[in-house]
């Protein structure tokens, strides 16, 4: 995020790094049933908006608050959590409204107030598969994307640079939150080395069972494609960049420096 905002504290750039594996994540979005949120139909022209707990506009927060853009939704973010883990607390207490948590995260927190008929879980952010496409996101195929929801909300597929950015920064933030790069000008025998190494780890089983729980169910990736698919998904255009920073600064004035 620091570079995607251009930050002056950015000395690094990933044009002169080289992808060797890749690791991601997804995350769901949820409410308080209390708030009067029962399905996704709740989340517009609301007499009352509901209020987000955020940790802070810049850092991971921002693909949630850009699917609240893309959906048209009014929401009120109150910032400054020390983390979800205490946004999940305060959601319970009712002192928020609208939550979302990642994929390790959801079942102890999330699952039990759904059971119990406190929240309801709404839509997942989904994944950015490779042809650059938000797909539902595989551990959870029954909740539908925020592409997904805007289409049943408003009729129509969404367009335009609310979408560009909501896919652009979820690829980013999400699909390849985590990565191991190395230098350019790293000799190709030693890259390639790394990154046929980790396709190999990714595909074994015993491996594959011991991550299950740590990865949180998203694959390790590092077939021969993956440079060219994390170049593409870092390249983010003008536009997009300064729909995010509009949106952050504007909106939820945001200081960026």
């Amino acid at each position: 995020m620091p570079w995607v905002l251009g930050r002056k504290a950015v000395r690094y750039d990933f044009d002169r790094l080289v992808p060797v594996v890749a690791n991601g994540t997804g995350a769901v979005i949820y409410a308080r049933t209390a708030a009067g949120v029962r399905g996704v139909e709740d989340l517009l022209d609301r007499p009352k908006r509901l209020k987000f707990g955020g940790i802070t506009a810049t850092g991971l927060d921002v693909t949630t608050l850009l699917a609240f853009d893309l959906l048209e939704m009014d929401v009120e973010a109150v910032f400054g959590f020390e983390g979800r883990g205490p946004v999940n607390l305060a959601l319970q207490r009712g002192e928020v409204d609208i939550d979302y948590q990642t994929t390790s995260a959801y079942g102890p927190a999330v699952e039990g107030l759904v059971k119990d008929g406190k929240a309801v879980p709404l839509m997942s952010l989904g994944q950015v598969d490779a042809s650059g496409k938000v797909v539902r996101d595989p551990n959870f195929p029954k909740l539908p994307t925020v592409v997904e929801v805007y289409e049943k909300l408003h009729g129509k597929a969404p367009e335009g640079p609310k979408l560009e950015s909501y896919r652009t920064l979820l690829g980013l933030t999400y699909t390849y939150q985590k990565g191991l790069w190395v230098p350019k000008d790293t000799p190709k025998a030693a890259s390639s080395l790394l990154r046929q190494s980790a396709d190999r780890l990714g595909k074994d089983a015993t491996f594959q069972k011991a991550a299950a729980k740590v990865l949180g169910g998203y694959p390790l990736v590092a077939d021969a494609d993956l440079p060219q698919r994390v170049r593409t998904a870092y390249r983010v255009d003008d536009a997009v960049r300064e729909h995010v920073l509009s949106l952050l600064t504007d909106t939820y004035h945001a200081k960026i420096d």
